[in-house]
């Protein structure tokens, strides 16, 4: 018997993805073409490197979106990576806008002039509506793709009627997968920072750590991370103490720095590297550091107990991936 097409919950959601990914590479060109036209007299109120951040940025975003297609069309043609890496990645979409959705939820905001047409209030409204649409639609991904009845389109797809199905090959479970994937993407753009005269700072237990150090311990710790993400997805079972351990070793130099009496210091001398604009909304920008600190300790300790959550089940996937290339 030959398997049906997609249903129509699987085709929606690849229309979807392409319609997402096409509208991420419009807005990605769209906003790189504005930087490129933007006077050279508006540097006073943009810093210099935050230009050349946007656009290494937007395309970061652009490249994803373009293997978003393919993505989506994969998942039309039921193919099992295509289900895989939607999975992966509205893991990554709902991590990524939750905390931006929680920031903007708790962040306060300065008051701006009354002869200003635009307030905080819509802005905040706006950013809100633009970040909860990928947060519900990656969440929406994360249901769909793991329910038993889409998994069999595409388990379907891939045996014939003559051919026994393949035994399944051992996987990184489905939580650490995603989380593997956020900590490649996340540490991958960070490693771009240096190349954009962004001030490259690291703070330590309350000790910041600039110049050449500053980035050589910056690499150091987004490599591992790398390396580390990469191994846990390959069920490496030193991948998983690494990844582990720098999220312990982050989560207390976060914890520390954030009640070190050095830390209006630190972020003044980082503040004043940056060459932000006077006013409120430096000033606001400094007042909220700390409230945004706090709140990124948060996902931390969600993201060390899921580890310690799929632990036995990573274990497992590794022992039988071991027992598979014995025999």
């Amino acid at each position: 018997m030959k398997p049906s097409g997609p249903s129509s919950t699987v085709v929606a959601a690849g229309i979807i993805g392409i319609l997402l990914s096409l509208f991420t590479i419009l807005t990605a060109v769209a906003s790189i073409a504005g930087m490129s036209m933007m006077p050279p007299n508006s540097a006073a109120a943009i810093p210099p490197f935050a230009k050349t951040l946007a656009v290494a940025m937007m395309g970061l975003f652009g490249s994803l979106a373009i293997f978003g297609i393919f993505t989506s069309v994969g998942v039309l043609r039921l193919k099992k990576w295509a289900r895989v890496s939607m999975l992966v990645w509205g893991g990554v979409m709902a991590a990524f806008c939750g905390v931006i959705l929680l920031f903007m939820a708790f962040a306060p905001f300065p008051e701006m002039p009354a002869d200003t047409s635009v307030g905080f209030p819509f802005l905040r409204i706006l950013i809100c509506v633009v970040y909860g649409i990928p947060f519900l639609i990656g969440f929406w991904w994360l249901l769909l793709f793991n329910q038993s009845a889409v998994k069999g389109q595409f388990l379907a797809v891939a045996t014939s009627d003559d051919q026994l199905p393949a035994a399944p090959q051992p996987r990184c479970p489905l939580p650490l997968a995603i989380l593997a994937g956020f900590s490649i993407f996340s540490a991958g753009f960070t490693l771009l920072l240096p190349f954009t005269n962004f001030p490259v700072n690291l703070i330590l237990f309350g000790y910041r750590f600039h110049g050449a150090l500053g980035v050589a311990l910056f690499y150091i710790s987004a490599g591992l991370l790398i390396v580390g993400a990469a191994g846990m997805l390959r069920l490496k079972r030193w991948s998983y103490i690494l990844v582990l351990g720098q999220y312990f070793f982050w989560m207390a130099s976060g914890t520390i720095t954030l009640v070190s009496p050095s830390y209006d210091r630190n972020l003044q001398e980082i503040m004043s590297q940056m060459n932000l604009p006077e006013g409120p909304m430096g000033q606001a920008a400094f007042a909220q550091t700390r409230l945004f600190g706090v709140l990124s300790l948060i996902p931390g300790v969600l993201l060390i107990w899921l580890l310690l959550y799929c632990h036995t089940r990573f274990v497992e996937a590794c022992a039988a991936k071991e027992a598979q290339q014995s025999t």
